[in-house]
């Protein structure tokens, strides 16, 4: 006799359902999950996704990559911009010491937020 056991029944139905597709290892990883938690892959999918927490953290993570993806493109301009004033310094000789700082700021700025986006993504 199976440990599963159905939810309870809902006024109205679950009119909603939507598919899910997996590599073959993926689906392979899903079933083992799935029988240790004595639960349907749908179920399992669905209990994680609302479980307390877990859809709010991953929303969390998307809103910060994001915000973090904005800030590295708007590094990226700034670092365009540097190379405006190095070829303009270039060209007339001319090249401020505060010039030289910001670059090597920029640069590691850039760096901080690229470690930090690949931090995200190995959660």
């Amino acid at each position: 006799m199976s440990d599963r056991r159905r939810r309870a029944n809902v006024k109205g139905g679950r009119p909603h359902s939507w598919q899910v597709t997996a590599s073959d290892e993926e689906a392979a990883a899903l079933v083992v999950k799935a029988e240790q938690a004595r639960k349907t892959v749908p179920a399992l999918l669905f209990d994680a996704a609302m479980a307390q927490g877990m859809a709010d953290q991953f929303v969390l993570d998307v809103e910060v990559r994001e915000e973090l993806t904005a800030i590295r493109n708007m590094m990226r301009a700034l670092g365009n911009n540097m190379n405006q004033l190095a070829k303009h310094a270039n060209a007339t000789g001319e090249f401020p010491a505060e010039a030289a700082a910001a670059v090597k700021a920029v640069q590691r700025t850039a760096a901080r937020i690229n470690d930090a986006l690949l931090d995200l993504g190995q959660r």
